[in-house]
């Protein structure tokens, strides 16, 4: 049992701690006479940040009062154990108290040298936890001063080790984690292994974990899928890219499972809706993006959220009682964008008109095709509103004769010479579009070549092709779609976690999601209650 001042003073520092500090640290698993000890991402995270928290009240004596041997109990770290750190000495690092040592169970070699496996992934979502929390700390002489919540830092996961993701420097869409304890009680947040890296940076943003859910293949190569948690009477969000054959069957399947274990409700969370460009009836061909819809709705989803559909229209596949929520990123992108060219230093010759008059380079926004002009519009009346300058629009005429026609000849229409081109469009595949657009574009004498796509859809050798692009200067891409393969310095990628984590938490809220991105009026902010 505990003593009734250290009860108290726990008491208090719940009242005082983000909620996202108090979850379980750490879990115990029995394999026969072992025991496994496991730490999660932001189980780290978590006790990062109360190892801080509590060394401000170092000072304050806290006793167990325990019966039993501390080596004849299982190890467990909670809100309502011993503050970590509090026992600390001066001299001593606390952090070499964390009880680690208690478990007599060694991880194998293979995983200790495995830098992609969970532990190490965690170990250094850990390290980069405990540097913010110590640069917060260093920043303010109270870290619990004031009522407002901070935003938690990203711990990009969402590639492969060398692979980091970009984030805009200021949070422009996202807002805070918090979720009402009565909503937060019924919703449940799973990822499918597509992506179960972006899965867990928005759960990591919401202030929670992802629940379980294992998914796997027989022997035969059929998937299998089972919920490791209830999800009776539950809000149920599944996050899945379905790039591949196998990603939409794992979707499929998850639907399933969760509707005969009685989910209340399913949204399905899609960052790249797979079969959305076979979106219309060629000759003989399906419509095979209304075919993935009807499959979607046959299983039992309630709702869904996709980001950035090839076409809009995509949305009238669904019947009237499965509502589609159509994300769009270019905002994001834009302020990236935006946020890059700021901090690029005037020329030489640049003269102020005013006093008040910032430097901000000529840009021209260019649609790839005919068919991204709505996109590149959308993209440059972004940048305009957050730089108060004009931008330039152009756009790049394919002039195909037929569908599925492999050469043709771009023509450029607009002002390119002496502007800083950003060139816009939803999909990069083979990269062979992008290609003979920058070569255009360098012909008609821009200054500079970068490119936004929503999602990098790499076919083989791709990323290397884009790589050897001479006058472009880097291709951003959003973290929708994992890539097995470290990517090559000249394509980056955009985390849009808090984006999709904002959106998840207004559906829950039934706020609006449209309103997410407003530009102009200040949001609606969530608070705990």
């Amino acid at each position: 049992m505990l003593s009734r001042a250290s009860m108290n003073m726990a008491r208090a520092m719940r009242k005082r701690v983000h909620p996202s500090a108090l979850r379980t640290l750490s879990t115990v698993e029995s394999f026969g006479k072992e025991q496994k000890f496991t730490w999660s991402s932001v189980a780290m995270a978590g006790a990062a940040s109360l190892f801080l928290a509590t060394s401000a009240v170092s000072s304050v004596p806290v006793s167990t009062g325990c019966e039993q041997e501390a080596s004849s109990l299982p190890v467990f770290g909670s809100s309502s154990d011993p503050l970590v750190g509090s026992e600390a000495k001066e001299g001593v690092d606390p952090m070499e108290k964390l009880y680690m040592e208690r478990v007599p169970y060694t991880r194998p070699p293979q995983e200790l040298s495995d830098a992609s496996s969970a532990f190490n992934r965690g170990v250094r979502a850990f390290e980069h936890s405990v540097e913010s929390a110590h640069a917060a700390k260093e920043g303010s002489e109270d870290p619990f001063g004031g009522t407002s919540v901070a935003t938690p830092d990203i711990i990009s996961t969402s590639a492969p080790v060398g692979q980091e993701t970009v984030t805009t420097n200021q949070m422009y869409f996202y807002r805070t984690p918090q979720i009402k304890t009565r909503i937060a009680k019924k919703f449940m947040l799973f990822a499918a292994p597509s992506s179960q890296e972006l899965g867990g940076d928005v759960a990591h943003l919401l202030g929670m974990d992802l629940n379980k859910v294992e998914v796997g293949k027989y022997n035969d190569g059929e998937s299998r899928v089972e919920a490791g948690e209830s999800v009776r009477g539950k809000y149920v969000f599944v996050v899945c890219t379905t790039s591949s054959n196998d990603a939409l069957m794992e979707l499929i399947l998850m639907i399933s499972a969760f509707r005969k274990a009685n989910a209340k409700h399913i949204t399905a969370v899609i960052p790249y809706y797979g079969y959305s460009r076979q979106d219309r009836k060629v000759l003989r061909e399906p419509i095979a993006a209304a075919d993935i819809a009807l499959l979607l709705e046959e299983m039992g989803v309630d709702r869904l959220m996709c980001m950035d559909l090839h076409n809009d229209s995509l949305r009238g596949f669904f019947s009237p009682s499965t509502p589609v929520d159509h994300l769009l990123p270019i905002p994001v992108a834009a302020a990236y964008f935006h946020e890059e060219l700021t901090s690029l230093p005037p020329p030489e010759d640049w003269k102020p008109e005013s006093e008040d008059d910032e430097y901000y380079p000529n840009i021209t926004v260019v649609a790839s095709h005919e068919g991204q002009v709505a996109r590149a519009a959308h993209f440059r009346d972004v940048l305009q509103r957050l730089s108060g300058k004009k931008v330039e629009f152009a756009f790049i005429s394919k002039n195909r004769q037929k569908r599925g026609e492999k050469y043709y000849t771009p023509h450029v229409v607009g002002k390119i010479e002496g502007q800083r081109c950003i060139m816009v469009d939803d999909i990069v595949n083979t990269g062979k579009t992008l290609i003979s657009n920058v070569d255009e574009l360098h012909k008609a004498g821009a200054a500079s070549i970068h490119a936004w796509a929503s999602h990098g859809v790499f076919g083989p050798q791709s990323p290397e092709r884009i790589a050897e692009i001479e006058h472009l200067d880097y291709l951003l891409i959003s973290n929708s779609v994992a890539n097995d393969t470290i990517l090559p310095p000249k394509i980056r990628q955009l985390n849009v976690a808090p984006f999709l984590a904002e959106a998840i938490a207004r559906a829950l809220h039934n706020q609006s999601i449209t309103e997410i991105l407003n530009l102009e009026e200040e949001k609606d902010r969530r608070y705990d209650g």
